[in-house]
């Protein structure tokens, strides 16, 4: 296949590598650029990746953006973040997260100060 669109390409964007230097790149993890300098030999989609992320997004959201798979772009993520290009925060903990039932009586708490 061509480097056009095939399977080569996701393979030279990450320069062969398909896991991320870093293992904690959760899909809900959120990514933010440092306003760093970007380094020299950034690729196109480094570059579009500090772009993306002026404001915090996933990690899901960055790859539906590049249209690039999960994995490539968890390898071009975990790069920018060793470089410190990027700040990542891992998603919360199912335990610390509030239970439904107590969000849904806030919410019916909200509704009757209508």
């Amino acid at each position: 296949m061509t480097a056009g669109g095939g399977p080569v390409r996701p393979y030279v964007i990450t320069g062969g590598r398909s896991r991320p230097s870093r293992n904690t790149l959760a899909l809900e993890s959120l990514v933010a650029a440092t306003g760093a300098e970007p380094a020299p030999g950034l690729n196109r989609e480094q570059l579009r990746i500090l772009t993306l992320c002026r404001e915090l997004l996933s990690v899901a959201e960055i790859a539906a953006h590049l249209r690039l798979p999960l994995g490539v772009v968890r390898v071009l993520i975990g790069d920018l973040w060793d470089a410190g290009a990027v700040h990542v925060r891992p998603p919360v903990p199912q335990a610390d997260l509030l239970p439904t039932a107590l969000l849904e009586e806030v919410l019916v708490g909200l509704r009757q100060l209508r």
